[in-house]
């Protein structure tokens, strides 16, 4: 396969991509690249890629495997080939493949780190017990909350419009593979970021970013995630903590009150049920490790 043909390629499977499958811009452009580093290592060694054979990948494994790369960073690049040759098979670009000759490493299973209703609610409480300017204190108040309360991501959160700002019962989230959803509002999320904006020393249009940075511009999720590291240190709080640890919290606090697995899958946007699944794991071991806690025969 010729390098003008292979560009030509990818950049249809790129367009596939965004358009049919509605994949966001940075998993996109991370196939994009290992789907090159593949091909400018094919034609380095001078290895046949019209189509690939199990020489041909277990060539590219043992080349991934010097550069010392984490499993689950090969197992992605080995899914982006695959992903890419499979588009290259249903579209006839290619005639035949075998696609058993794309193993990836096998990952250990990893599962969602909570945190304790308290700590959540010492977090929140010591945000406002800052030296900072008083509006953002308020401000990354807010922003926690919608990752506690509605279970968002921190790129959700902070992609909200100043026209989007919680006021209701519900709030539309634009999530990954560019798909909304809906997730309800608890009245402290709305006051909390009600709060915020009465405080912000900025004035808003309705296309602005909801939360802003010190200057005005859109807030960078450094800024939050810096922040949850100095509380981290000052509260003593577990190293897993984190703004995603939050929305871990959200989801598992909901199944521990006895919600439904599916409605979790649903407020949280996972695509597959299993991926929602790996809470209901968090739980088992929780009630294990406070079994053996308090069992008089433990």
């Amino acid at each position: 396969m010729g390098i003008k043909k292979v560009n030509h390629n990818i950049e249809k499977w790129i367009e596939y991509l965004e358009s049919i499958k509605g994949y966001g811009l940075n998993t996109i452009g991370a196939y994009e690249r290992d789907v090159s580093e593949f091909f400018s290592f094919c034609y380095d060694m001078k290895l046949e890629t019209a189509p690939p054979d199990k020489y041909v990948i277990r060539e590219f494994l043992s080349y991934l495997s010097k550069k010392e790369l984490s499993r689950p960073t090969v197992a992605r690049k080995i899914s982006s080939i695959k992903n890419f040759f499979k588009f290259l098979l249903k579209n006839n670009m290619i005639l035949s493949l075998d696609l058993s000759i794309f193993k990836s490493p096998k990952l250990k299973r990893s599962f969602p780190k909570s945190i304790d209703t308290e700590l959540v609610a010492k977090v929140l409480k010591s945000l406002t017990d800052n030296s900072n300017d008083y509006w953002i204190n308020l401000r990354d108040r807010a922003v926690m909350l919608l990752l506690y309360g509605s279970g968002l991501r921190i790129s959700e959160a902070l992609a909200l419009k100043r026209k989007e700002a919680p006021n209701s019962d519900w709030l539309r989230v634009l999530g990954k593979g560019n798909k909304y959803r809906d997730v309800p509002l608890l009245p402290i999320i709305c006051e909390g970021v009600s709060d915020y904006l009465d405080a912000c020393p900025f004035k808003f249009k309705d296309d602005d970013p909801l939360f802003l940075g010190k200057r005005g511009g859109p807030l960078s999720p450094r800024i939050i995630q810096r922040r949850v590291e100095g509380l981290r240190y000052e509260l003593g709080l577990p190293s897993h903590t984190t703004p995603h640890a939050l929305r871990h919290a959200f989801a598992t606090h909901l199944l521990s009150g006895g919600a439904d697995l599916r409605a979790i899958q649903q407020l949280l946007g996972h695509s597959s049920l299993s991926t929602t699944q790996r809470y209901t794991d968090v739980n088992e071991t929780e009630l294990l490790n406070l079994h053996k806690a308090i069992h008089p025969r433990s």
